[in-house]
């Protein structure tokens, strides 16, 4: 369990971080509102895959809620910490995500 959420927090804050430089349409976050992303969608994600879905998930279920997730999650920063980040980088930034977590090891789960 620990090891999922520590690859997921790792996960989402290199996705954001790196996103903020490579996109024009997402702006560049500091350090700490993108650990921050990272905590809330790992968390969510890790929470979601153990009380709701209790058994073996399959990877390609992995993505797909880690997808939702974290655009859940992003659209959560965007509104509350009034960030300014673009609805394409929202939704580039989540695909990223649960394309990473749809191609990370089982083994790492």
């Amino acid at each position: 369990m620990f090891w999922r959420l520590a690859f997921r927090l790792i996960n989402v804050f290199l996705v954001v971080f790196g996103l903020g430089y490579l996109l024009p349409v997402f702006s560049v976050l500091p350090v700490s509102t993108a650990a921050l992303a990272g905590l809330i969608i790992a968390s969510l994600s890790c929470l979601v895959e153990t009380l709701v879905l209790k058994k073996e998930i399959l990877p390609f279920t992995s993505g797909l809620i880690s997808f939702f997730l974290s655009l859940g999650g992003l659209i959560f920063i965007k509104v509350f910490l009034k960030i300014n980040l673009s609805w394409l980088g929202l939704i580039l930034a989540a695909l990223l995500i649960g394309l990473v977590d749809l191609i990370m090891p089982s083994t790492l789960k």
